[in-house]
């Protein structure tokens, strides 16, 4: 009798070992690929010189091909522009009420030089980074409502940023 109950409590041991195990290969796994996603969307910026249609739709494409389907709400705390974007939509940003695939934020690197003139950091150039922010999804039952964790990342200083989306949608966060 005494090597039946002990013969149970390994075999319980061995399977809580395995799920746990299994529980960190998948959160690890999500994460990391979280991290890539962050990192294309940001390349496909920078390479795209700014926030346009062809960054748009290259980011777009690339998210449906991979299968991504996390959704969140844009922080808001930082005082920035945020602007949501949808997998779904290449032709701007959605709504603000809705929850979104992936959130772009504009900042204007500004500087004024000795006569007063607000001028980009080399010379009179425009000049501006991207803020970018992707949701990582744990799709386990329970923890799907209860955690909401955000990668961000920024771009390089971009010189003369093409924006078609973020110069028509600007007037709405001031």
């Amino acid at each position: 009798m005494k090597e039946a109950i002990g013969g149970t409590w390994i075999y319980l041991i061995v399977l809580l070992f395995i799920g746990v195990f299994t529980c960190f290969v998948s959160v690890t796994t999500n994460y990391s690929r979280c991290y890539r996603i962050k990192d294309e969307v940001i390349t496909s910026i920078e390479h795209y010189h700014g926030v346009n249609k062809s960054s748009i739709s290259k980011i777009n494409g690339y998210l449906k091909g991979i299968g991504y389907s996390a959704t969140g709400q844009c922080p808001q705390e930082d005082g920035s522009c945020w602007f949501r974007f949808s997998k779904n939509r290449d032709d701007g940003p959605v709504g603000y009420g809705s929850d979104t695939n992936y959130c772009i934020a504009k900042t204007d690197v500004r500087t004024k030089n000795s006569s007063g003139m607000v001028n980009g950091p080399i010379g009179h150039f425009e000049s501006a980074y991207y803020k970018v922010v992707v949701f990582f999804k744990i799709d386990w039952p329970v923890f799907r409502q209860i955690f909401n964790i955000k990668i961000s990342g920024e771009t390089a200083i971009i010189y003369m940023p093409r924006n078609e989306f973020t110069e028509v949608s600007e007037n709405k966060c001031r």
